[in-house]
Order: C-alpha cells, then sequence, then structure tokens
C-alpha cells in the first residue's frame, strides 16, 4: 500500500551528479586574473536581513557586473558582482589605492548605523568565501567624557595559498589595527576615504585543492569544533534513550499482540464466538478499514508527506559525502529532490485513494501535487514581498521566480500526474486479484464507546510528540545554528542516525496506541495514526520559539522571516512523519486482522 520504488539512492546519484557539474577546479597560470567578487552584507544577529555590498558607499566599479551563481545561491541571497580588486595568480602587491571616497553625512551616518549592528560583509577569492565586520567602536575618555569612536575597516591585506595552479586558501588578516580603519566619527567638509588592498602569496602544499573549499569554511567557522566531544556525548545519550524505549514498546507489542493472535488462531471456528467478548480489537473486524473522512485530503497529506521523506532521504544522502560546502548547494539538492520525488508522492496517494475507493482521482493527483507547494508559496509571496520593501536580496529576482514556476508546472507537476496514474493503475490490477484489505467493511458503523482519559487523542498526540521529538531535539540546536547563524552543518551521518530512530520511534509509539485504541473498540485509527507526525510539527515549531529566545534577531524582516519558515518546516515535518507513521500502523492493522479468524 505504502510501498517506495526503490530509487532513493539513484536519485540521490543524479542529485551528486549535478552538484559535483559545477565543482571542478581549473588550473591558472602564473600572473593570470583570480575572480574577486563581492556578494553581500548582512547584521552579525540577523543573517536572513541580507544586502547587496555596493548598497553602502564604498568603492565600486563603473559598471557593475553580476557573476555566475547556481540557483541555490540566488535562493540564500547571494548577489555576486564584480570588484575593483586586481588579484594576479602569484603576483604579490604592495599596498595598493582602490579609490578615494568623497562622502557626505548620509554616507557617514549610514556606516555608523551598520557598525553599531555589528554588521558584516563577504567577498569570494576563487569561490572561497571570505567575510568581515564593517568596523568597530570604541569607547574613549575624552576630557572627562566618554564618547563613542567609530573606525571603517578600509584597507584588505590578502594572503592567498597556493598548491600548483590552483589557489586553495583565501583570508584577510582578522586582527584589525590601526592601519586597517579609518576614523569616520565625526564627518567634515569635503572630507575622503582612502580604500586599498595588499596581496600576499604563500605556498600550502599540504592542502588538496578538492578539500580547499571545505577547510575554508570550517576555518571560518568560530569554535566550529571546540564541542564535538559534547556533541557526540548527547548524541549517544539520545540513542541510548531511545533504544531503551524502542525496546519497551517492541516488547509490549510483540507479547500483547502475539499473545490475542495465538489465541485465536488456536480456537476452533464454533468456539469463536464464545470469546468474542473477551477483547476488544476483534470485534472491529468489519469496521477497522472503513475509510477516514475526508480521504481525498488524507490520501494526499500521506503521498504529500512520503514526497518531503525521499526529499530528506536523498539531501542527507548528498549530504553525507560532503558536497555541501558549496554555497547554495542544499537549496539547489533540495529542488532537485523534490522534483524527482513528485512521482513517489503521486504514486503513494493515488495508489491509496483507489484502494479506499475513491473515485475523484484527478483532483487526488493536484491536491497531493499542492499540498505542500501550495502552503509554500503562500509563505514565500508574503515573505518575498516584505524582502522587496526592505530592499533585501532575500527577494527572488524576476527570472528566478520565473524558472520556480516553470520548474514546479514542467516538471514536478507532470510527474506527479506521471506517479498517480501508475498508482491508480496498480491499485485496480490488485484489487481485481484480490481485496486490498483482509477484511470486509460493513454498510453501518460500529459505535464508539467512550474512552479513559489516557486513550484519548489529546493523550496521545502528546506522548507521541514528545517521544520522538526527544530522539532529535539535540541535533536541532546544531541545524538551527546552521541555518540561521554563521556555522555550516557537516554531520549528516549523525543526521541519518538521528532521523532513522526518530522514524522508528514515531513509527513504534504510533503502532502502540493504534493497538491500544483498537483494544477499546475505536475504529477510527487512520487520522489518529497520522497524527503523531502533527504532534511532532507542533513540539518543532514550540522549539523554535525557545531557540529564537537564545538569540539576537531583531526586525520585522529577520522574525517574518523566522516564523514563517519554521512555521512552513514544522508542516512539512508533519506530513513527512504522519505518512511514515500512518504506512507503519496500516502495515501493522492489516499483519493482524489478516491472521484472525473473521467472518
Amino acid at each position: 500500500m505504502c510501498r517506495s520504488p526503490r530509487l532513493g539512492f539513484a536519485a540521490a546519484a543524479v542529485v551528486l551528479s549535478l552538484l559535483r557539474s559545477s565543482c571542478v577546479a581549473i588550473a591558472l597560470e602564473d600572473g593570470q586574473d583570480i575572480v574577486v567578487s563581492m556578494n553581500k552584507v548582512w547584521p552579525m544577529g540577523n543573517p536572513t536581513e541580507t544586502y547587496m555590498y555596493y548598497d553602502y558607499p564604498f568603492c565600486q566599479p563603473k559598471v557593475v557586473m553580476p557573476h555566475f551563481m547556481t540557483l541555490g545561491q540566488i535562493l540564500r541571497g547571494d548577489r555576486l558582482v564584480n570588484s575593483l580588486y586586481d588579484i594576479k595568480m602569484k603576483r604579490k602587491m604592495q599596498r595598493t589605492v582602490v579609490c578615494d571616497k568623497a562622502v557626505t553625512q548620509k554616507d557617514i551616518d549610514s556606516w555608523k548605523a551598520a557598525i553599531d549592528a555589528n554588521y558584516m560583509f563577504e567577498l569570494f577569492v576563487a569561490e572561497l568565501p571570505i567575510d568581515r565586520p564593517f568596523g568597530v567602536k570604541s569607547e574613549v575618555d575624552w576630557e572627562g567624557e566618554v564618547k563613542d569612536r567609530y573606525f571603517l575597516v578600509n584597507y584588505l591585506d590578502f594572503i592567498v595559498g597556493y598548491n600548483g595552479g590552483e589557489v586553495v586558501s583565501a583570508n584577510v588578516t582578522r586582527e584589525l589595527n590601526l592601519e586597517h580603519l579609518v576614523d569616520i566619527t565625526n564627518w567634515k567638509e569635503g572630507m575622503t576615504v582612502q580604500f586599498s588592498y595588499s596581496v600576499d602569496w604563500t605556498e600550502r602544499p599540504e592542502i588538496n585543492p578538492a578539500q580547499a573549499l571545505e577547510l575554508q569554511v570550517k576555518a571560518a567557522m568560530p569554535h566550529g569544533h571546540t564541542n564535538m566531544d559534547i556533541h557526540w556525548l548527547a548524541i549517544i545519550n539520545s540513542f541510548v534513550l531511545m533504544m531503551l524505549i524502542l525496546s519497551l514498546f517492541l516488547l509490549i507489542i510483540i507479547r500483547v499482540v502475539r499473545s490475542d493472535l495465538s489465541r485465536y488462531l488456536q480456537i476452533p471456528d464454533e468456539e469463536l464466538s464464545a470469546i468474542e467478548e473477551e477483547t476488544g480489537w476483534k470485534l472491529l473486524h468489519a469496521d477497522v478499514f472503513r475509510s477516514p473522512k475526508h480521504r481525498l485530503f488524507f490520501c494526499s497529506a500521506v503521498g504529500a508527506g512520503a514526497q518531503l521523506f525521499s526529499v530528506f532521504i536523498m539531501v542527507v544522502l548528498v549530504g553525507c559525502v560532503g558536497v555541501f560546502y558549496q554555497r547554495g548547494a542544499v537549496a539547489s539538492a533540495g529542488i532537485i529532490s523534490y522534483m524527482v520525488g513528485a512521482a513517489l508522492g503521486g504514486y503513494i496517494s493515488a495508489q491509496l485513494y483507489q484502494s479506499l475507493g475513491g473515485d475523484k482521482w484527478a483532483w487526488n493527483i493536484i491536491v497531493t501535487a499542492c499540498t505542500f507547494a501550495g502552503p509554500a508559496f503562500g509563505c514565500w509571496s508574503f515573505l518575498n514581498t516584505v524582502a522587496i520593501m526592505y530592499g533585501s536580496t532575500a527577494a527572488f529576482p524576476i527570472p528566478t521566480v520565473l524558472l520556480m514556476f516553470a520548474m514546479w508546472a514542467c516538471v514536478t507537476f507532470p510527474l506527479t500526474v506521471l506517479g498517480g496514474i501508475v498508482g491508480r493503475h496498480h491499485a485496480m490490477r490488485k484489487g481485481q486479484q484480490e481485496p486490498p484489505f483482509p477484511c470486509k467493511t460493513n454498510k453501518l458503523a460500529r459505535e464508539v464507546p467512550g474512552c479513559q482519559w489516557y486513550q484519548s487523542t489529546t493523550t496521545q498526540m502528546f506522548a507521541c510528540g514528545f517521544l520522538p521529538f526527544s530522539a532529535i531535539y539535540i541535533e536541532l540546536h546544531y541545524i538551527f545554528n546552521s541555518v540561521w547563524g554563521t556555522r555550516v552543518y557537516f554531520l549528516y551521518g549523525i543526521l541519518l542516525l538521528a532521523f532513522l530512530m526518530l522514524l522508528l520511534v514515531a513509527s513504534t509509539v504510533t503502532v502502540l496506541f493504534t493497538y491500544f485504541h483498537l483494544n477499546a473498540e475505536d475504529h477510527r485509527w487512520w487520522w489518529r495514526s497520522f497524527s503523531t507526525g502533527i504532534a511532532v510539527g507542533g513540539f518543532f515549531y514550540a522549539y523554535c520559539f525557545y531557540f529564537f529566545l537564545q538569540t539576537h534577531m531583531s526586525g520585522f524582516l529577520q522574525c517574518a522571516f523566522f516564523f514563517l519558515y519554521s512555521l512552513l518546516v514544522a508542516y512539512g515535518l508533519a506530513l513527512m512523519l504522519g505518512s511514515i507513521s500512518f504506512c507503519a500502523t496500516l502495515y501493522f492493522v492489516i499483519y493482524i486482522y489478516s491472521r484472525i479468524k473473521a467472518e
């Protein structure tokens, strides 16, 4: 019913090849120009609030030309443009003036405001990123009065490393002193600011060119590896805890279910009616496979969740080989995986819908294609409008918007339709050979008796949300620091293990509570099994508020991006885990009811 075609590794290989194709290093000859690109600026506390470098009054070329960027780079707000820095391969350069910039009071005020907000700027030297602060602010005691003095970084001393004919490292001295700074505290009539740079080359034979970007990114991370021991200890502790919970639940399920099954498998038919009242779940054989309410939306949600599951698996598998040090590679891999996974989502949704007797199969496919894409489009539309109002590079350019629409309309939607048609016909052929479910369903639904508090939907959602979430909350800290901070996440192997543990715990807890509800003669298990994902998504979004309070994010743009995109991720997580939990529960229910003697 919820089987997935074995295309995960093949699709991951396709994604990997597409990402690798843009990472080919080119050997340079002595004296050949090194591409230096200026990118964007942002406040340290608001990493999403990005602006173009030349929005501030720095020296700029007469003609500002954009450099090539991947789709992932554009989506993450990168805007690479040419610069005035002339660096040639293995050619040292003494301090050279770029320009003498005549500044106004407005220019000085904008620089001072940026320094107050701890603005950073980013540039690329041969595709190696470098980020530095705009300047520094210090307090000085002037004639008994403490005043603030502002210093702007106006001198960059590049230190570039090479191995053979390739650039393998690039740096700008972080230890700022007076020669790197100019005082901009007070503006004077006719004031000019001189910008300059120098270039020094050093041979780095120990750096493999294939690992240059990885080492460059890791070196730029503040305290990137100091807490690795604590990280591993926390992960191991989480896995041990989850294994104990998983073992306990499996023990309960196996012992209870096998006990019930053994009783029925050993009882003759004529004695079955005499003992029927002793158990609850057996009495529901004529109602347990009754179609849920709103089955079209239910099947669409299951299909959309399966698609997102395939996206996550493919992205993590690609991340395990380490290509995500390329800028925007995660976003690029996610988009490609989402398009490829559309066929799986359509297939599972249509197959389940046909098995439940649905007849509006065309609407089912359309709703499946829009279940996640629709809310994502609405969220993006609002945030993109906000970014445009702020003049931020977080706003997508019009060509990128048209490309995204074309990719969805020409690839994602057709693949969803194709998968839906295949899934529907597969279910129809299978239904002609044998019924989709082991028990027939009565026309009239059985009355559901009242339940105890521990059997309520609220109790189930809390337990099914809290226990699986406890398997991943530690890893979320590192992921959030990567997405909403300056660090790069690279422990995809650990993430894969944590995710597999999450699936095991979520599925096991859902199956356990489903059995309890069936034993209480409640046959409404379809949406309840899916609600596990909703519960985990709720805990995830609650964690987002906790993380927000630990940061220095401020301003409407940053807060809107954080909370709305986090809500979208929580929604996607709910669909994904809901789909997996439902599929596990469906297999469980089919298994126990296919092995009892029911008329």
